[in-house]
């Protein structure tokens, strides 16, 4: 199972890549903080003992979809003028929902967590209408 995920995946990268000219910084980062923020969420769920398999699968469908939505965004741009950049700004959106998540999930376990970054995370969910939801 796993190297047909290694396989699957590998393709879907290099045809990407290939697409929109290769993955610029942006998208690197964003995929170095997803996986970052998929093992701080395993990490947060064993601690609090609620680990679902359901929940880690639906994780990585999700992120996923975000790495196809940014590859959307780039080949658009690749047709539309004045917006070159315009994946890059997805990519980046997406880094900061990312390390929001991380530090969440931080906080989720108990840890210490800086006051600039807790109100930063107050400010983000309060802005978004995040915080209303819970």
């Amino acid at each position: 199972m796993e190297k047909y995920i290694a396989v699957v995946s590998g393709t879907v990268g290099a045809i990407v890549s290939y697409l929109v000219g290769g993955l610029g910084m942006a998208v690197t980062v964003l995929i170095a903080l997803m996986a970052l923020d998929y093992v701080t969420g395993l990490l947060q769920a064993m601690t609090n003992r609620s680990l679902n398999s359901r929940v880690g699968f639906n994780g990585i469908i999700r992120k996923i979809y975000y790495l196809m939505l940014v590859a959307a965004v780039y080949l658009i741009a690749l047709v539309i003028p004045g917006i070159e950049y315009a994946g890059d700004g997805a990519a980046i959106a997406f880094c900061v929902l990312e390390f929001i998540s991380i530090t969440e999930n931080g906080t989720k376990m108990g840890l210490w967590m800086p006051s600039f970054i807790k109100n930063l995370l107050a400010i983000v969910k309060d802005r978004t209408g995040e915080g209303d939801a819970k």
